[in-house]
């Protein structure tokens, strides 16, 4: 990835397409939720009542997993020495356990490590999530130096694009596709970890 000023640019498109991102990603538990509770309303106290209520709480531990997750993984709190380890990796495995994707995170990268690396790991499982459309497996897996994220499922794939946003700014023409690679890689930069394509489907991080 090249580290010169001009690709740490994030745009207010940037801004719109990652919070068009986060809102698309809470629509579904929290709709569900909203569902739910109509149908307690509706049918409270009978059979039907307590599943909706059953949905209702697997639906808002959803969104209160992804909340839990973008903010360590986007926003400011996952910048400092506060996400460590054993957080990050759960913080992963129930994004991805939402998205209906299983983990292998029993290698997850051990503490200590410098400020930043762990909200990079995560930013790039959530970029390993979405070259699985029909779902799959993502492993992480510590080496030495750094770690490696790898999907595995049906039509997984790294686009072309979003490989290219990886490895130099796509800021005057960042997409839905593009734009999680390209914040990506302006975090990876601010935080000195390189990230590159492994193979079809893997990524290498190294700090």
């Amino acid at each position: 990835m090249s580290g010169n000023g001009t690709d740490q640019i994030i745009t207010l498109e940037h801004l719109d397409l990652l919070l068009s991102k986060v809102f698309h990603d809470l629509i579904s538990p929290v709709s569900a939720a909203r569902n739910g509770l109509e149908l307690v309303r509706e049918f409270s106290g009978d059979e039907v009542g307590g599943d909706a209520i059953e949905l209702v709480e697997q639906s808002v531990g959803q969104a209160a997993d992804r909340l839990t997750f973008f903010r360590m993984a986007f926003g400011g709190a996952g910048s400092g020495g506060g996400l460590d380890a054993r957080l990050a990796a759960q913080l992963a495995k129930d994004y991805l356990a939402g998205r209906k994707i299983e983990t292998d995170i029993s290698n997850w990268p051990a503490d200590p490590h410098p400020d930043g690396v762990l909200k990079v790991v995560l930013q790039t499982t959530a970029l390993a999530a979405d070259c699985l459309p029909r779902g799959g497996l993502i492993r992480v897996a510590e080496q030495p130096g750094g770690c490696r994220v790898v999907a595995e499922g049906r039509g997984a794939a790294i686009p072309d694009s979003m490989v290219a946003a990886l490895e130099t700014s796509v800021a005057d023409q960042v997409s839905p596709e593009t734009v999680l690679a390209d914040t990506l890689r302006v975090t990876a930069t601010r935080f000195a970890v390189t990230v590159e394509r492994s193979g079809d489907t893997g990524f290498v991080l190294g700090w």
